[in-house]
């Protein structure tokens, strides 16, 4: 008479979903790089010190519009590294990052033409409430410059003009021409793009 063998069932484990998507990664590799070399090799356009302008404030709206919060989080991170002044950029452009994000999620079910209007809004807001006081503040904080004479001279100036200009109409284009690519479909959950699990 035969022994029984018994077989265990060994439990396999729920597949782990990467926090970013090989898409998301593309894009930190890709908007970042792209403005971290530009700013490295100086291609810039002096304005009133220390602000230039060159693509950076491109490459972050529209990577933290299309790729989520954590996708601009990097990004600025790698923007603000070659920068003359990075502690004041390192609170500049991630910042402007998750705030960017936030009103990716909040605009994308409008309809036109209020879809454009809360849009051009919020790029108004982010870059005169929280952008530019936060680069003049940490300006302040390492003794460069006093905060509030500065923010209103950079602000109102013609720097923050320039600015919200430049990314209003890079993100409207943008939009335009590649819902599909803008799209935020990210989750603030996990970072990476949104799954059926996300969706309940």
């Amino acid at each position: 008479m035969g022994t029984k063998v018994e077989k265990k069932m060994v439990p396999v484990p729920p597949e782990r979903k990467p926090f970013l998507t090989a898409r998301q990664v593309g894009l930190v590799a890709a908007f970042g790089g792209l403005g971290f070399a530009w700013r490295a090799l100086g291609l810039v356009i002096p304005l009133y010190p220390p602000y230039v302008l060159d693509i950076r404030e491109v490459v972050n709206i529209l990577g933290a519009v299309a790729g989520g919060p954590y996708v601009g989080i990097a990004i600025g991170i790698l923007l603000a590294l070659p920068s003359g002044v990075p502690f004041a950029d390192l609170a500049y452009y991630p910042g402007s990052a998750i705030l960017f994000a936030l009103m990716a999620k909040a605009i994308w079910p409008l309809k036109k033409p209020r879809q454009w209007i809360i849009m051009i809004l919020s790029v108004i807001l982010i870059e005169y409430l929280w952008a530019m006081p936060s680069f003049a503040f940490m300006l302040q904080v390492f003794g460069m410059a006093p905060f509030w004479p500065e923010y209103l001279a950079s602000a109102f100036g013609g720097t923050g003009y320039i600015y919200t200009a430049i990314m209003i109409v890079a993100l409207a284009l943008a939009i335009r021409m590649a819902p599909d690519f803008m799209k935020p479909t990210w989750s603030w959950r996990r970072g990476g793009e949104v799954y059926e699990e996300d969706k309940e």
